[in-house]
């Protein structure tokens, strides 16, 4: 990650992520809390997920975008997008869902995790 204020290079960082996919790549499900890895192993991914994050939150600082409320806001939509009372226990595509009713919400641009000058 450089400091130029120029983001990061793109194939780098779909390289971490694809080392990232590679750990699980035949690993099929895994439990919570990985109980049959080995502490090497663990240690790993967290290196690997770091990389992830690292590029992340650089990414985010040089394009502007308020990480945090960013993930609020996707929290947000995502639990209006897939109630619990329709998606709970269930892996099912949202197309597959029946849904009675649809709900739509608006937000500011402060809301939405992109920093205005002067916030």
């Amino acid at each position: 990650v450089n400091n130029s204020g120029l983001l990061p290079d793109t194939p780098t960082q779909v390289g971490e992520v694809g080392e990232l996919s590679e750990i699980f790549q035949w690993k099929g499900e895994v439990p919570r809390g990985l109980p049959d890895w080995a502490e090497k192993e663990k240690q790993h991914l967290g290196e690997e997920l770091s990389d992830v994050l690292l590029y992340l939150v650089r990414l985010s600082d040089i394009c502007g975008i308020d990480l945090g409320n960013a993930v609020l806001r996707k929290l947000e939509l995502n639990a209006i997008k897939y109630p619990v009372s329709l998606c709970k226990g269930s892996s099912k595509k949202l197309t597959l869902l029946s849904k009675s009713t649809t709900t739509t919400t608006t937000t500011s641009s402060s809301e939405n995790g992109v920093i205005n000058d002067g916030e």
